[in-house]
């Protein structure tokens, strides 16, 4: 008994507690279960982990998370293994980054969700300096709330994803900007209370969403890194990234929009922005 008990300890000290459950690598369970944002972050990680050889199956929390405490879970190591977040340069002094976008810098094209009834007033806005004279909402933790006020732009604090959009609703702020790849989904969520898509702006910075994992699993980084960099390299994750994104970028006329480029002084310097192969550059 004695001995069990020694062999045990030993393996407990040789072997951390994360190694033990290295066939499961645990993600933040979704928002909502109409969010649909998290599909192709999820198919991607699933593919990265496939082609780096690894046999490890992809299993939500058990409840919904914050993005804020998402990362406190990740830095404990207790209940998540992966978040896929923007980074920034306090971020990626807390964790391990993977320096490959996985929205390919789309996710740092912003258009505005109004209400429909005010496009003639965005309409007529002359440039940037009348447009920061709105009022916008982002929720308090999230990295573009920094970006956008770092750039004098006027941002009341959401509470929650979900309360973005009862802000606008309510009328208590004039405009919401969403990821160019996610605001055609939650247009249609809200379009018969009135939301809409603005027509004639776009918003720009430079970022990058990473997948993130806890400083204490570099192993777990290497993976998903090698998994990624061979995903490029074959097509495949291009081929993913087509599938849920190409079409619905099509509709969103970029390239026709007043285009307002703002400074990102959260990046990391060591952000990949040479590396030509990982960025998408609207026409």
């Amino acid at each position: 008994m004695y001995r069990s008990r020694f062999y045990l300890l030993l393996c407990l000290a040789f072997f951390p507690l994360n190694s033990l459950s290295a066939d499961i690598v645990r993600y933040p369970a979704i928002e909502d279960s109409a969010d649909k944002r998290s599909n192709y972050p999820i198919a991607l990680l699933e593919l990265a982990l496939k082609k780096a050889g690894s046999t490890a199956t992809l299993q939500s929390t058990s409840a919904r998370v914050s993005k804020s405490r998402a990362l406190h879970l990740l830095e404990t190591g207790l209940e998540l293994d992966v978040v896929w977040t923007m980074t920034s340069i306090e971020r990626e002094k807390r964790f391990l980054p993977i320096r490959i976008p996985i929205y390919k810098g789309l996710g740092s094209y912003r258009l505005l969700l109004i209400r429909g009834e005010d496009q003639a007033k965005f309409s007529a806005l002359k440039d940037d300096a009348a447009l920061k004279q709105l009022m916008l909402s982002q929720v308090h933790d999230w990295v573009d709330t920094d970006v956008l006020r770092q750039n004098k732009f006027k941002v009341l604090n959401a509470s929650s994803y979900q309360s973005l959009f009862q802000m606008l609703l309510h009328k208590r702020v004039d405009a919401v900007p969403r990821s160019v790849l996610e605001i055609e989904a939650e247009q249609q969520l809200f379009a018969a209370q009135g939301l809409d898509i603005e027509t004639d702006w776009l918003l720009h910075y430079p970022g990058a969403v990473y997948f993130f994992v806890s400083n204490k699993n570099p192993q777990l980084a290497e993976k998903i890194e090698s998994g990624l960099r061979k995903a490029l390299k074959d097509g495949s994750f291009d081929l993913l990234f087509q599938k849920h994104f190409v079409s619905q970028l099509k509709t969103m006329r970029l390239s026709e929009r007043k285009l307002v480029e703002l400074q990102n002084p959260l990046l990391p310097p060591e952000t990949p922005l040479r590396e030509s192969v990982l960025w998408y550059k609207p026409n």
